[in-house]
This record gives structure tokens, sequence and C-alpha cells, in this order.
């Protein structure tokens, strides 16, 4: 059973991709190279960040990004079952504002594994995580 003091601390993104029905996985959203960090505070808060890095983007001191290269919010969180509720306070796109982002929630040998039920064409979004 999922519990809060599984997910307490600060997670390394490790691999973000598409997930499909039949097992494969593809580049996801922040592309190959995605890099982030999530916290998790005892007191109920969290931060999430996820950026675009790698081949391809520009160095930070002349690149001012776009919508598509950053998603960063934070608010409070909880678990519930087997899931991990982030109740979105704010966020760089107001798309997740007063939303929640529900993620099926694993933690096996130091990692944690979200995923993300999609309704389009991919099955799901994965994330892993590990200790920073």
């Amino acid at each position: 059973m999922l519990s809060e003091k599984d997910l307490v601390g600060v997670w390394r993104l490790v691999a973000h991709r598409y997930l499909e029905d039949d097992g494969s996985a593809s580049e996801g959203p922040m592309g190959e190279h995605a890099d982030g960090l999530l916290i998790y505070h005892e007191d109920g808060y969290m931060a999430a960040s996820l950026m675009r890095t790698g081949p391809g983007t520009a160095p930070p001191q002349t690149y001012l990004g776009s919508a598509d290269d950053y998603l960063g919010y934070s608010g409070r969180w909880r678990v519930h079952g087997e899931t991990v509720v982030h109740e979105v306070l704010i966020g760089s796109h107001p798309r997740v504002v007063n939303t929640e982002q529900v993620r099926e929630a694993t933690v096996d040998g130091g990692g944690l594994r979200l995923l993300r039920r999609l309704g389009g064409p991919h099955d799901a979004v994965v994330m892993d995580w590990r200790r920073a």
C-alpha cells in the first residue's frame, strides 16, 4: 500500500515517455533528454518542474523558451489508494491551475513511477524518478 512516507523528499527525473497499451514506449512530450525535479514535503505541499534539455536546446542565457519546453506547478498533495493527487494552486500553464492531477504511483527499489492515463493518441505518459 502506498503511503505519504514513501513519497516525501526530492526526486530527479530519469525518464519521461509515452506508453502504449501493447507495452511499447516512445519519446515523451519533453523530448528524449527531459529533466525535472519533484518535491513532496511532509506538510502536504509539493512542487513539480519538467523541462526539455539536450541536443537542439539553446543555451539558457539566450533562450526564453516556450510553453512546450517547460511545465511547472505547485500546490497540495495527498495519497489516495495507489494514486497521488496533486491539487494545483499555481502553474506555468493556466490549464492546470485549480485542477487535480491524478497519477498512478509505484515505489520500488528507490525509484518512483508516476503514470497518467491519457485519452488521446497515446495510452499514458509515464515518468520515472529517483531520489535526488
